[in-house]
């Protein structure tokens, strides 16, 4: 069962598994929860709520592993308030709540049922995906769940970051293009890298163009500024405003 956002969290133990280094000011953390609580995550964008006591403030961090994973994996932003987490040790007691939110509802609003009835018959045939910093972990949790495995031409993932060193899953990139069905495009705010582009995600979209707007859907991840902005372009050129998801 999840958990909404008015309803007070359960929370159940969760034990680390694993913490590295996964790009600069990330941490990629595995933990071992219960299988009432992996059963729960139906569907890529959820959250839960993690916390190492009940003494001590908890956050909101969007599950990064797919649907169906044995654990739950988060990438996880360093931050003053989150040290219990970030530096939590293997074999590190902690607690997550219920699953939560209602991630992004792909199924419908992507899939072909949704063309007859909300989208004037035009099915979606072309799938972006947007996203910042650490908002690369829900993005990451619906590339993997497969849901661009049976479009005509591989999805286009705009994935911002500062530079290159802030880059999370780099060594997963080719993996989701071969297994998945997606292309990584890599968007450096601060730097100019090779084989990417020197600007934000919107600027990227924008010097791209959206293909066959009508036939496209998009997932997002960042910070509000961002959001909005993708948003704002997406639909401009065309895009129906509820194939624009995010999971919140």
């Amino acid at each position: 069962m999840s958990m909404g956002w008015g309803d007070p969290p359960v929370w159940s133990d969760a034990v680390v598994v694993s913490n590295e280094a996964a790009g600069s000011g990330l941490r990629a953390i595995t933990l071992e929860v219960p299988p009432s609580t992996v059963e729960a995550h139906g569907v890529g964008g959820q959250y839960v709520s993690l916390t190492g006591t009940a003494d001590e403030k908890a956050g909101f961090y969007a599950i990064a592993s797919p649907p169906g994973a044995p654990q739950f994996e988060f990438l996880i932003k360093e931050t003053d308030a989150n040290g219990h987490l970030t530096g939590a040790k293997a074999g590190a007691p902690l607690q997550c709540s219920e699953v939560s939110g209602k991630g992004y509802q792909t199924a419908a609003h992507f899939g072909g049922d949704a063309a007859s009835t909300d989208y004037d018959g035009f099915a979606c045939m072309n799938v972006l995906f947007a996203a910042a910093g650490s908002g690369i972990a829900p993005i990451r949790s619906t590339i993997e769940s497969g849901i661009c495995l049976d479009l005509p031409k591989p999805a286009t993932l705009y994935y911002g970051a500062r530079d290159a060193a802030a880059i999370a899953y780099a060594d997963k990139f080719q993996r989701w293009k071969v297994d998945f069905n997606v292309d990584v495009r890599p968007c450096y705010s601060r730097a100019t890298v090779p084989g990417g582009y020197s600007g934000y995600v919107q600027d990227a979209i924008k010097a791209a163009g959206v293909d066959v707007p009508r036939n496209t859907g998009a997932c997002v991840c960042g910070p509000k500024e961002m959001y909005e902005a993708v948003k704002a372009l997406l639909t401009d050129a065309g895009v129906y405003d509820a194939r624009v998801l995010s999971n919140f």
